[in-house]
């Protein structure tokens, strides 16, 4: 989860970064309102959207990381015994940190929804505050249009059909053009644009650029409706510029709403005055693709991982005949404290196997003197030992019998396991995890490799 706001915020950032550089001074009003509700629909969904693999650049750090462990393991092959006193040690010290990492996500989860549960609350203050306005004043239907009287020195201002301004207040040309503002505000639904950079705010209001990002589209909001009202030709924009002045206010309304007046005025004057942007200027907007794009290729997850892993692609290195432990040999074995360390050799004796450590805890009724059988039993198979220890040497023969549940197991997991292989995740793998079978079973340890 807290990826995937990181990834969110981070996206929501470099798109307002990107509006300031390059749009924020063109006089697209249209397309920069779409610019930014585009962002925000895509701050949430891309993160969540897996990508083609030959697309991911993921994939190719992965691969490197992947290699650079195998050259480790073929450069440092070790014994069984000493890697299991590495990870005696190393495990305890691993375990602490994970916890103490886990404690802090807890941590900064709850600090996270609990934000997002005072905003949330915030925002529907809000919307119960306006309605209750909305349905309580004096009101006039004026077409589609609800024009709510309110008293006091507050800005006009409009949310879904509603009107809200002081008519007291104003000359009857200037009463008109802020009610002609606002009808624009309605017919081009701008309370939607407002409610999304809202419910942004409220999943992001850790995010100082989710903050300016409302009042990047609140503005660009104001030059739009502006720029759509000089186009009356009753409306003279020296005269529309005079009741911008007139209708100055020092109280403003509530963020849910598009008001008349805003502490931008001076920024609107100018805009009004601006030269028009030429279309071909227009290219900028194109540049939003790859950089979406480029997102996606360092931080999405590519559809391979998506799906259940199968470790087919890990299996082209296939064990060769001559490192593999037949089913049926020869062993030869010592107790140093309380392991037994075994030697597996085939009847053929091509090969052998040291350091196959077990605990001497493992095994029962060792066959001490006399010659007899004990076994061993793992999600694999059952390993039958016949043979006998004197003091601490044994010597005898071992047969391996496969447990046919294990590998019905396997084939679901698109792996088909010869006999030899499994003997090899019987000896080389005793956690009993999916995983850990997989790399085994695929060939990843090799007897010697540790």
């Amino acid at each position: 989860m807290i990826p995937y706001i990181l990834y969110t915020a981070l996206i929501l950032s470099a798109s307002l970064i990107f509006y300031k550089l390059l749009l924020q001074k063109e006089t697209f009003f249209q397309m920069n309102r779409l610019f930014l509700i585009a962002c925000m629909v895509i701050a949430f969904i891309l993160p969540v959207i897996h990508i083609p693999q030959q697309m991911s650049f993921r994939n190719a750090i992965t691969e490197v990381h992947t290699n650079n462990i195998e050259i480790l393991t073929n450069q440092n092959p070790g014994n069984n015994a000493d890697n299991k006193m590495h990870a005696t040690v190393d495990v305890p010290l691993k375990s602490n940190n994970t916890i103490n990492l886990d404690k802090a996500k807890q941590w900064i989860m709850f600090l996270y929804w609990f934000g997002v549960a005072i905003f949330g609350l915030n925002f529907l203050m809000q919307a119960i505050l306006l309605l209750y306005k909305a349905w309580s004043r004096p009101t006039i239907k004026d077409g589609k249009f609800r024009i709510v009287e309110i008293t006091g020195d507050k800005a006009p201002c409009s949310f879904g059909n509603n009107i809200f301004i002081n008519p007291e207040k104003y000359d009857w040309e200037t009463y008109n053009q802020v009610l002609l503002h606002e009808k624009i505000h309605i017919e081009q639904k701008h309370t939607i644009d407002l409610i999304l950079a809202e419910i942004v705010i409220v999943f992001q209001w850790f995010n100082p650029f989710a903050w300016q990002w409302r009042k990047e589209l609140e503005n660009n909001l104001e030059y739009f409706t502006d720029d759509k009202l000089l186009q009356y030709d009753a409306i003279k924009k020296e005269s529309y510029q005079l009741s911008l002045l007139k209708v100055a206010a020092p109280h403003f309304p509530l963020s849910l709403t598009t008001n008349y007046n805003q502490s931008l005025l001076k920024k609107r004057l100018l805009m009004m005055n601006a030269k028009k942007s030429n279309m071909h200027t227009a290219w900028k907007y194109f540049f939003l693709l790859p950089l979406m794009v480029l997102f996606a290729s360092l931080f999405n997850e590519p559809i391979v991982k998506s799906q259940t892993a199968t470790p087919k692609p890990i299996v082209k290195a296939n064990p060769k005949v001559e490192t593999e432990i037949k089913t049926e040999g020869n062993w030869f074995a010592t107790i140093k404290g309380d392991k037994i360390n075994f030697q597996f050799k085939n009847d053929d004796d091509k090969s052998s196997y040291n350091g196959n450590s077990f605990l001497l805890s493992e095994f029962s009724n060792l066959p001490r003197d006399k010659r007899g059988t004990f076994t061993l039993a793992r999600e694999a198979g059952i390993m039958e030992f016949t043979g006998k220890f004197d003091g601490d040497k044994g010597m005898g023969e071992y047969k391996f019998t496969p447990d046919k549940g294990y590998s019905g197991l396997m084939n679901k997991e698109g792996i088909e396991l010869k006999d030899e292989w499994r003997c090899n995740v019987f000896l080389f793998c005793k956690r009993k995890t999916i995983l850990c079978t997989n790399a085994k079973a695929a060939g990843l340890y090799r007897p010697g490799q540790g």
